[in-house]
């Protein structure tokens, strides 16, 4: 890596097997021949803490710990371990309170609303395809819902005592929708609502999976999910195909910054019956091909303890690999930085491999509608349900007005 991206990562770094061995480690489970490597690894590890608070940082500390607990105990000191297991314990304990918020939201807001939905990444993802959904931190939950259904959904999860709010910017309070005509304008200028359950659990409420670039039909996802059960319940995922080349769109834009996210590729690729062909093929359709063959790739280096050192010219896979690491350094800080540097907007997803997957003039509306209006705004205007977009026009204006020219500049040049 250059100077400027030891410029940007402040603050000590792990050396290059310090790196191979945490990335090892970031998987539900462990092969013979990885525990093998990752034992030889332990042995050059010179920055014990640093490795532990950095797994803390990106989510994977319970599996970290796990997979080092299947190695001989001469792999790292007691005293570590035995700060791991307290650090561990806390997380998974936090794991569990989410994870029964989780089944009560299903059980009490979802299913009797009726609603057509699909749930991805997450606790659904957990609880589907790892071995204990305990090993994976989530902090929310993300649900597509069909978008005639989101009234039902919300007027369910608001008489059950949730909370509801908007987009940060504009509704960071909790905001008293007492009746349907107040749902239906919340609804019209929120994007993705978001609900906190009474037990603290936030959910995104979504009518898309992806608002950058809209590659993904809701309709489709929604028609082709499948029924799986989950502790008990009958409940509805996005296929595993669908599902896979989401993440691998999703996680790349966003620089695999998350080392759960590496996690989550290992449990896909290696459950039964997981198909890279299909994946592959529809990647092809939706022009992310490369991303997607990049994302396995990623997955083939990380499970082998691979380094982009090792590389003389970085493949995609590795580009990735070292992306990843890079943002091992800092959190959302270090990876804004690192896209500002790499210039990733919504129209290039942020390496020199990928292609435009959309058109020029589809990009700029997608930004467009990115822009954000307040709820106290929208509802101060007079007008019933007829006249909402002559009220969103009005309130689209008073907040380019209030906050000038950032708004407009925001939505097209941001960073994605």
């Amino acid at each position: 890596m250059g100077e400027t991206d030891r410029t940007i990562a402040a603050g000590p770094r792990l050396s290059p097997a310090e790196e191979r061995l945490l990335l090892l480690l970031s998987r539900p489970a462990l092969t013979p021949e990885q525990t093998a490597t990752a034992f030889e690894l332990c042995a050059q590890v010179t920055q014990w803490p640093l490795l532990i608070t950095t797994s803390y940082r990106k989510f994977v500390l319970p599996m970290v710990l796990g997979n080092l607990s299947g190695l001989p105990p001469d792999a790292m000191q007691e005293n570590l371990r035995k700060s791991m297991r307290t650090m561990s314990r806390t997380i998974t304990s936090m794991t569990l309170q989410r994870l029964a918020a989780f089944d009560w939201f299903h059980a009490h807001c979802v299913l009797p609303a009726g609603v057509e939905y699909a749930y991805f990444k997450g606790p659904a993802l957990a609880s589907h395809l790892y071995p204990d959904p305990c090993a994976r931190f989530f902090r929310d939950v993300d649900i597509l819902v069909a978008a005639q259904d989101r009234l039902n959904l919300l007027r369910r999860a608001r008489d059950l005592g949730c909370k509801l709010y908007g987009h940060a910017w504009a509704d960071a309070t909790e905001l008293s929708l007492v009746d349907d005509t107040a749902l239906e304008d919340f609804l019209f200028i929120n994007s993705v609502p978001h609900i906190m359950t009474p037990q603290g659990l936030l959910v995104e409420m979504h009518t898309e999976i992806d608002y950058h670039t809209s590659l993904f039909d809701t309709r489709a996802l929604l028609r082709g999910s499948m029924d799986v059960t989950i502790r008990g319940q009958p409940v509805r995922m996005l296929s595993d195909t669908e599902h896979f080349v989401f993440i691998c769109y999703h996680h790349t834009r966003h620089m695999w910054s998350k080392l759960h996210w590496i996690a989550d590729l290992d449990a896909f690729c290696n459950a039964p019956g997981f198909d890279r062909t299909a994946a592959l093929a529809l990647g092809r359709r939706l022009r992310i091909e490369t991303t997607i063959s990049a994302a396995l790739e990623l997955h083939d280096l990380a499970s082998q303890g691979r380094h982009p050192s090792e590389f003389d010219r970085l493949t995609p896979g590795a580009d990735l690999l070292q992306a990843c690491l890079e943002t091992l350094g800092g959190d959302l800080e270090l990876e804004t930085a690192l896209r500002r540097r790499r210039k990733q907007r919504a129209f290039a997803l942020g390496f020199d491999w990928q292609p435009t997957p959309v058109s020029h003039w589809h990009r700029v509306w997608l930004r467009l509608r990115k822009i954000k209006v307040s709820y106290a705004v929208f509802r101060r205007i007079p007008g019933g349900r007829n006249w909402r977009h002559l009220r969103y026009g009005c309130a689209l204006g008073i907040r380019v007005m209030t906050d000038g020219p950032r708004a407009l500049r925001a939505a097209l040049g941001r960073r994605a």
